[in-house]
């Protein structure tokens, strides 16, 4: 690659998380990357240029990323969290980059359109995103409760509610931006995901796993936790099919990685939730590198920057999972160094001593994390039990 064509990267996420610089060492020098402020310390030397923006998650970023652009010799454009996902696309497309542009990028963001395109392959809640009250009351009439409040455009399980009653309902939407809003039949069942790598409508590498109780667990402080399925499981093989068939309803990307959340009701029916052009959060990634082999974000990567990469299809025997362990409403005044059992991969500790908390805002909020493995789903399931018990021991609240 030449000196004056310059790849960018729009990325938010620290060094010692996603170590870009031994990731694309081949350019490395040929790197303008655009980061928080936050971040950029740990990126300095690694990349050709480091571009700090004070707050990343404003327009700034945008403007950072057209100037560079205008000034020529921008190849590509490189992004991997969901908040990237719509702004980077639209400079691509204003500029005539490849990769994901606008109307693919917000099939995987809208969740109202995300669930018209699905809904041609699969089932989806009955939803709508029309919130006058009168709409909504006649909605009412014809979809029963519980239903779902959630931001069409949001991520992390942010901003969601779960009502009861038109009265609530009305409620809940009442101060709620018209334009970016979504009301869906609550479904009652187990949540799974599905994480892997698609390319052109098709899925390349499919993991199912399970979680351990819900996205909203943190609303009540509760552990999240993910056990991925065993491959003899017919739920797993029932799970691929259904993210085969909602990857060929969705746009066709060039070759990247997927998160797919999907209900399974009590009779073994499944039921569309989401799904997003991005790796997973939580430990996801972690737990995909132990499986495969190779770190997911890593290949995304290299793929996004043009650099060769060999998208893994073939997992390892076993299973891996994760725990989220969520603050509580009080203060944490110690947390004690565990003694760690053999099968935990990873732990980490997210915060300092002492420190009042108010509670988690997102599924992702994790004091604690730790990521476990086992050789089969019903030992990991069992292992990410005694973690919980483990979170309990080691940390005080008054």
């Amino acid at each position: 690659m030449s000196r004056r064509e310059r790849v960018v990267i729009a990325h938010r996420i620290p060094a010692a998380v996603t170590p870009l610089g031994s990731w694309l060492t081949e350019i490395a020098d040929d790197v303008v990357l655009v980061t928080s402020a936050e971040a950029a310390d740990g990126y300095r030397g690694a990349m050709g240029e480091v571009i700090a923006v004070a707050d990343y998650g404003s327009n700034e970023t945008v403007e950072v990323l057209r100037r560079l652009c205008r000034d020529g010799g921008v190849s590509r454009i490189v992004s991997g969290t969901e908040d990237d996902v719509l702004r980077v696309a639209a400079v691509r497309e204003e500029f005539g980059l490849p990769g994901m542009h606008t109307v693919a990028a917000t099939a995987f963001i809208d969740k109202l359109v995300m669930k018209a395109a699905a809904g041609r392959a699969v089932e989806v809640p009955r939803h709508t995103g029309d919130i006058d009250p009168d709409h909504l009351r006649d909605f009412a009439s014809r979809v029963p409760g519980p239903w779902v409040v959630k931001p069409r455009r949001s991520y992390g399980s942010r901003g969601i509610e779960v009502v009861t009653g038109i009265g609530h309902l009305l409620a809940e939407t009442a101060g709620r931006d018209p334009d970016d809003t979504l009301v869906e039949q609550f479904v009652d069942g187990t949540l799974h995901h599905v994480d892997g790598f698609m390319c052109g409508g098709e899925v390349v590498l499919a993991l199912p796993s399970e979680y351990l109780g819900t996205c909203l667990s943190f609303q009540d402080s509760t552990p999240l936790g993910s056990v991925q399925l065993d491959a003899a499981d017919p739920v797993c093989r029932q799970l691929v099919d259904f993210a085969h068939a909602v990857v060929g309803a969705l746009p066709a990307t060039d070759a990247g990685p997927f998160h797919l959340e999907v209900f399974r009701r009590p009779d073994g029916s499944l039921v569309f939730c989401e799904i997003a052009c991005r790796l997973g959060g939580g430990h996801i990634m972690e737990s995909l590198t132990y499986r495969l082999g190779v770190n997911p974000v890593q290949v995304w990567y290299r793929l996004q920057a043009g650099l060769p990469a060999d998208i893994p299809t073939v997992p390892a025997a076993g299973s891996v999972g994760f725990l989220l362990v969520p603050p509580r409403i009080g203060t944490l005044t110690a947390i004690d160094t565990p003694d760690l059992p053999g099968y935990v991969r990873d732990f980490c500790i997210r915060t300092e001593v002492p420190r009042d908390f108010r509670g988690a805002t997102a599924s992702t909020d994790e004091l604690l994390g730790f990521v476990v493995d086992g050789p089969t789903a019903a030992t990991v399931r069992e292992n990410l039990r005694s973690c919980t018990a483990l979170a309990d021991r080691i940390t005080t609240w008054v």
